[in-house]
This record gives C-alpha cells, structure tokens and sequence, in this order.
C-alpha cells in the first residue's frame, strides 16, 4: 500500500470513528472527507513535485476498490482532486486494508482487559483508576491520556505495573524493580511518569509529590536515602558508636537503606525540640540550642518517618516543629508529616506575621497554586493554619522558605 492511501484510509477512519456515523446515531446526512490543501497534502499543491500523479494514482486505486469517493475541482476528472470521501458501505474493507481494528472493537477489549484486573487485584489505587477507566469506556469517553486502546500489550503492561508498586513491601532501588518484574533495568523508567501521575490522581494523600517521592511511598528508590541531622545525638550501627554528630556544627547525612538497616538514633535528655526543615540551605543556616534538626529534602518517605518515630519514643516529652514554606506544598508536607507519624507537629516561622515581615520577597500564588490551597481549606486543620492559608489567597501570595533570614 502506498503511503498517501495509509495516511488519507486513517485519516478518514480517526474522522469516520470520532463522529455519531461509526455508533449509528446520526440524525442528518454527513460525510467524512479528506480535504486536499497545502496543510493536508503540501506535495500536491507544489509545483516542483513530482509526485502529483502518484497522488493521482493512489486516489484512483482507492476509488476502484470502493474506499473513497474523488471529488474532483469543477467536476473536471484527472484535474485536481478537491476532497475523498469515505465510502461508509466499505468501511470494514479499509479497515482490513490497513490491518486496523475498529475503535469500538479495540475498546471493548481494553474494557475487557481492566476488568479482569479489576477482579483479581485489591489494591486500593489501582482498582480506583481501573473503575474510572471502565467507566470513561461505558461512557464513550476517551481514555488516551493513560491508554493506548490499539496496544492492548502496553494497556496490561501499566496495570501490572501499577499493582505491583502499590503491592510491594519490599526495599529496593528503581533498576532493581524493573529487572525483578520485566528482566531490563530501563522499562520501569519509561513507566514512572504515567504511573506516579495516576497515584497523584488516585490518592490525594500523594497531591504535590514528586515523582521520586511517591516511589519512596511505596520504598522503591533511585539511591540510598540520607538523612541530615545536627544536633546533640549519638548515632549506632549494628551496636557500635558510629558517631557523635555534635562534632558536626553544620549537620552529618546518615544513609537510611531499609528499616532494618536504620541506625539507632541516640538524643541528649537535653535535648527539648526537634525541627524538620524542608529545605537544605535554610538546614544548614537553622541554629536552636537544645535541638534536633532534620532535613526532610521535601517530602519524608518510609525509612525517614521510621527514622522519625525513633526519635519521637526516645523525645516523647519535646516539642515537634516542621519549618518549611509557606505554599501548598509545604502545607501538605506538614500534614502528610503529621498523619504519617502520628507525631503532633506544629508549624515553625509558617505564621501570617512571618508572611507580613517577608511579604517584599513573596511571590504571586499560580492558579494551581489557589487551586491547592483552595483544596487544603476543606481538610481539617488547625486553625492557625487555616488563617494563613485563607491569608494568602486573600493576598495572592506565597513565601520561600530560604526568603526567611533568621530562625531563631
């Protein structure tokens, strides 16, 4: 076949299966046309090509099988071609032609193939985005945002996938995961934007979190964890001193692997705060005495939060602040802190006086911003919380942690 038949048989059968013609509702007579122009077929309007008689050829060919009508300019035949129509009564013979399936068809496979993974998984979020897409399907809405109706092999592809992140239990790193489940150390990786898209989607616990953080959720890394800390903490290692971190003014990084792997963290009794920091220069600048500081990197995954809880059975009388900016994103952290741990955090230079001391350095809030905050206001939160988030929408602004000069 040659190719101007392959590109005008498709283009009339994306039109053709787009409108009511292919669901037999039409109510009024319609035609699918490919329209000759310089946008459709720019070869054929140029006068240097050599090619217009074989775009002549071509549509000729198609007309004597039956496919497609010419409408040719001024009724002139062998002159120029204005517009092929497709022929509806030989459809199926295009199809065939091209070797392509017929969208109706093709997605009642794809509604077939969710189904049957949606009887024989439990997972919450992959059974969620399963339902919507079945129902999207029902409703003859499209679904190519996340799959492709014509490979059935990558629609099955990323459900297993997507079940197996959300089913594993097990610590490893992004290359290890794709060799166990698909024998290569590089297929995971093409996935992982679809995939962590749909856990955002899916669970709103996830909104705001990069794509490196949800698979720390499920404790699939893409290196070894480390946690900063500084303070007066004693840290052991497979029941050995490792080190005193108080010799470390600006801080040390412990790998954190795997929970069994976690040192065990040992605070000075003296010790009556402990500080999350979200960011690593306002880490490094932060100074409190009597602290614990910790440096989250953004979002806390598994092995940090176990790092965390440690500290809190062996603090349980200190108090517990999370610093981080003042937007949507440090406000879900702090929550998703909270509710994670168990450990009842409280917000640290995150006040509406410390947005009006700053507020030359603020910048304007995004509409996905007010979107997000807009979102944190029907959650239950403090209420010095929610007077600062409704603060900030109210002044279209938003604050950087690093803007904040001095901690203390």
């Amino acid at each position: 076949m040659h190719p101007v038949e392959n590109k005008i048989l498709n283009y009339l059968l994306d039109k053709y299966e787009n409108s009511k013609l292919s669901r037999g509702e039409n109510q009024r007579a319609i035609h699918i046309a490919f329209p000759f122009n310089k946008k459709t077929m720019p070869k054929y309007f140029d006068e240097s090509s050599l090619e217009i008689e074989t775009i002549h050829a071509a549509a000729e060919q198609m007309e004597r099988e039956g496919l497609v009508t010419i409408a040719w300019k001024n009724q002139k035949p062998g002159y120029i071609i204005e517009k092929l129509v497709l022929c509806e009564n030989h459809v199926e013979e295009a199809y065939e032609k091209l070797g392509r399936k017929p969208k109706r068809e093709a997605e009642a496979h794809t509604k077939q193939i969710l189904e049957q993974f949606y009887q024989k998984t439990q997972s919450g979020v992959t059974r969620s985005f399963l339902s919507h897409m079945i129902m999207r399907l029902e409703r003859e809405q499209s679904v190519k945002e996340y799959l492709d109706i014509m490979d059935h092999r990558k629609t099955e592809q990323l459900i297993d996938t997507l079940d197996k992140v959300e089913q594993n239990r097990k610590e490893c790193y992004i290359r290890e995961f794709s060799i166990e489940h698909f024998h290569d150390s590089k297929i995971f990786e093409t996935l992982i934007p679809k995939i962590c898209k749909i856990f955002r989607e899916e669970n709103e616990e996830l909104t705001g979190f990069e794509n490196e953080e949800i698979l720390a959720e499920y404790q699939i890394y893409k290196t070894p964890g480390y946690v900063y800390m500084k303070g007066n903490v004693q840290i052991y290692s497979a029941g050995k001193q490792a080190a005193d971190i108080s010799a470390f003014p600006e801080g040390i990084a412990v790998a954190v692997v795997s929970e069994e792997d976690t040192p065990d963290i040992c605070p000075d009794q003296t010790i009556d705060k402990v500080f999350t920091i979200e960011n690593l220069t306002s880490f490094y600048r932060f100074k409190q005495e009597h602290s614990l500081v910790i440096y989250l990197g953004g979002y806390h995954n598994h092995s940090r939060r176990n790092l965390l809880m440690q500290i809190y059975q062996k603090l349980p009388d200190a108090q517990y602040y999370h610093f981080g900016d003042l937007d949507a994103g440090g406000f879900y952290i702090l929550e998703h802190l909270k509710r994670k741990t168990g450990i009842p955090f409280q917000m640290f230079q995150m006040d509406i006086e410390t947005l009006k001391k700053y507020e030359d350095y603020a910048k304007p809030l995004t509409e996905n911003d007010k979107k997000r905050l807009m979102q944190l206001e029907k959650m239950e939160l403090p209420d010095e919380e929610r007077k600062l988030i409704t603060y900030m929408l109210q002044k279209g602004i938003k604050l950087e942690q690093e803007c904040i000069s001095e901690s203390q």
